[in-house]
């Protein structure tokens, strides 16, 4: 199997790269309507406080050939369309603002201290577990259960499009997750801020006909299975029986702990991840293992663990590509699964054995090496941003029986008078024989 690389398109075109690096004009989300391709493109900063502001969102009537921004409204009918016709969509959530309320100091902590007490309104208890990023911020974990009832609740945000109806309504889909944390994110002099737990997997109908998507943990959780408290990240598999309106956990991946010569800690842990169910039944699920912030470095290994049984025990996770942040896959008509990934660089890889066992060479759609002259003012010292010069946070998109869509940012991509700004782009891929 080869696949082939088609000429890129423009959908949006923002800032200079100069005015704002990281955040604006990154993080593109794709959607197949029928009649038309839609995309969500985030255009603030890159943090817990803004995944809830609104996102600029466009759309395409000839495959990706030409794009059109339309009103943000249009998310709810970009939900997943589930057996009775209903269409959901998670919306994005910003974090909470805790600066009301008082935290249960360290020194609290005795041999006698209650961890199964829920704290009151206005209160944190003592954390379960504490970790911090380099720059400073700390983050504390939680079981949710104790928390106050307010920020104790086990729910994603659900936008509902009904069947035959034009007006969304907003639901909250209950969870079961065993030992959820919260995560407190503060910086130095800055408010405490609660990270949202709103899901970042791509939703999908399984062939059990059941709702299936992934997510992952906050930096630092408690482990499900032991209850003891890990400073990486986990991810995890849930699954709906009742269209959305409740999620159950299906799998849980704890990350091991590799180790290195040359820094403490391999990766933050497990976190993005996608999943593909195979012809043969089988599943084969990827995910993201770098962490900036936890290691200081901006790539590490993805890996990849296969199912035999829906998802009920799984292979123990092996590196598939030295990179891979952000893996997202589409399966064709023609039977290929395609597994996007990046950083430094953007690479699609196929299979075509129905297995997820044998994958071809990867194709190589943005380079993995310096790209910093490329920008509008030359660089001499390029910080690593600089030196990628993208987002590398790619989606892919099933479009034919053959062909489908990668969607991406690049810094440095020219405008019609030569000015390279950040920009969101679509390219065609090919599965060739």
């Amino acid at each position: 199997m080869k696949l082939r690389l088609g000429k890129e398109r423009v959908i949006v075109q923002g800032i200079r790269p100069e005015e704002k690096l990281w955040g604006p004009y990154q993080f593109p989300q794709s959607f197949d309507l029928g009649d038309r391709l839609v995309v969500s493109v985030h255009v603030e900063n890159d943090n817990i406080k803004t995944f809830g502001l609104p996102q600029r969102w466009f759309e395409s009537r000839d495959k990706g050939l030409t794009w059109h921004e339309v009103d943000p409204s249009i998310c709810a009918e970009c939900g997943l369309k589930l057996p009775n016709g209903d269409r959901i969509y998670f919306p994005p959530e910003s974090g909470v603002d805790l600066s009301d309320y008082k935290f249960t100091p360290f020194h609290k902590l005795t041999p006698g201290y209650d961890f199964s007490k829920q704290a009151e309104e206005g209160t944190l208890p003592v954390q379960d577990g504490v970790t911090a990023w380099f720059g400073g911020t700390v983050i504390r974990g939680y079981n949710a259960d104790r928390l106050p009832p307010s920020l104790a609740k086990k729910e994603w945000k659900v936008c509902r499009l009904k069947a035959g109806e034009s007006e969304p309504i907003i639901e909250y889909a209950k969870l079961d997750w065993p030992m959820l944390t919260r995560v407190v994110h503060q910086d130095k002099g800055k408010a405490p801020i609660l990270k949202p737990i709103f899901p970042k997997g791509t939703p999908r109908i399984g062939p059990d006909g059941a709702v299936w998507i992934t997510c992952y943990s906050g930096e630092g959780h408690l482990d499900p299975a032991t209850g003891r408290y890990s400073p990486y990240y986990s991810t995890q598999i849930f699954r709906s029986e009742d269209m959305g309106k409740s999620f159950v956990l299906h799998a849980n991946m704890e990350y091991p702990a590799d180790g290195s010569e040359l820094y403490p800690y391999q990766s933050g842990g497990f976190s993005d991840s996608d999943i593909a169910f195979m012809e043969d039944g089988s599943i084969v699920w990827f995910m993201r293992s770098a962490w900036m912030a936890s290691t200081g470095y901006e790539w590490a290994p993805m890996y990849m663990a296969r199912s035999e049984d829906m998802g009920k025990t799984w292979s123990k996770p092996k590196p598939f590509a030295p990179v891979g942040v952000f893996p997202r896959t589409c399966r064709l008509g023609c039977g290929a699964t395609l597994v996007c990934y990046a950083r430094p660089g953007i690479y699609v890889s196929g299979c075509i054995d129905g297995k997820g066992l044998d994958w071809g060479e990867p194709l190589e759609v943005m380079t993995n090496g310096d790209r910093s002259h490329l920008a509008n003012i030359r660089i001499e010292d390029p910080v690593f941003h600089e030196w990628d010069g993208a987002g590398n946070n790619p989606t892919i998109l099933a479009t034919g029986y053959d062909t489908a869509l990668l969607f991406y940012s690049d810094f440095y991509y020219p405008d019609a008078e030569g000015i390279k700004r950040k920009s969101i782009l679509c390219v065609p891929i090919t599965v060739e024989p």
